[in-house]
């Protein structure tokens, strides 16, 4: 299985938790600076939870979501399509908006770039993504960590630490007035460590992973179903935590285009 194939079968698997997404929960940042009659693109739009949270701001105006594998959602146009190669004219937006897109990709900037193409004068961006930095992990052992290197090796040719670079990316994109902020999302309730022990577990039986990490010779199938079960039990623990960043930035198109 190729890497984007390998990228968008992973991405499918998470469908279930990115469709508890919202605007409100990943846009905050954005939301008020969005206004109605803008017209709006979500890069990686997905399930589109948070995009109809999006176009319910910037209504009358049009939204538009563009994913390698969309899904549709009322009132919103929804394009099959490469972020790296946007299929629309020059200065089409108002309004651009990304969550989780850029750890996914080989080339945060390339994005970045034709996000700035596609902006119209004085476009606002918003970008939120994870940054795999300073990840906090409690309790932990040697199967734990062993499933952490095995992860980032399914990770490799993607940007699993971009969170930290936003400003600067939109900065080097072409856009201006970058600004940045981060959060931390946390689980640590019974359910919350029960659920994330659950889903992390079965990143670790997933066919599309199995296949490449024996393929890769990374380790055995045998040693996957151990972490599967190792994460199922931290899930169970009492006193199980787990924290990340999120990162969150904010910046305009130039008001005035250089010809």
């Amino acid at each position: 299985m190729n890497m984007q194939a390998t990228q968008t079968e992973s991405m499918r698997r998470r469908r279930p938790e990115h469709a508890s997404r919202t605007a409100a929960s990943q846009a905050a940042f954005l939301l008020p600076h969005l206004t109605p009659e803008m017209d709006l693109l979500d890069l990686g739009c997905g399930p589109c939870s948070i995009t109809v949270g999006l176009a319910a701001a910037v209504s009358p105006g049009t939204t538009t979501g563009i994913d390698l594998d969309p899904r549709s959602a009322d009132g919103i146009t929804v394009v099959t399509g490469d972020v790296t190669n946007l299929p629309f004219p020059d200065a089409s937006f108002d309004a651009l908006f990304a969550s989780a897109l850029l750890q996914h990709v080989a080339d945060p900037l390339a994005v970045l770039r034709e996000a700035s193409r596609v902006a119209r004068p004085g476009a606002v961006i918003g970008v939120v993504d994870a940054d795999w930095d300073g990840e906090l992990v409690y309790p932990t052992n040697a199967v734990l960590r062993r499933s952490t290197e095995i992860a980032k090796k399914l990770r490799e040719g993607t940007s699993p630490f971009v969170g930290k670079q936003l400003r600067h990316l939109l900065t080097e994109a072409g856009f201006v007035n970058a600004e940045a902020s981060a959060r931390v999302i946390h689980h640590g309730t019974a359910e919350e460590t029960a659920s994330f022990g659950s889903f992390t577990a079965a990143l670790f039986r997933y066919p599309a992973v199995v296949s490449r990490v024996v393929s890769e010779g990374w380790t055995s199938a045998e040693e996957l179903e151990e972490m599967s079960l190792a994460w199922t039990a931290w899930g169970q623990d009492p006193g199980a935590f787990v924290a990340r960043f999120w990162c969150e930035a904010l910046a305009w198109a130039p008001a005035f285009r250089t010809p």
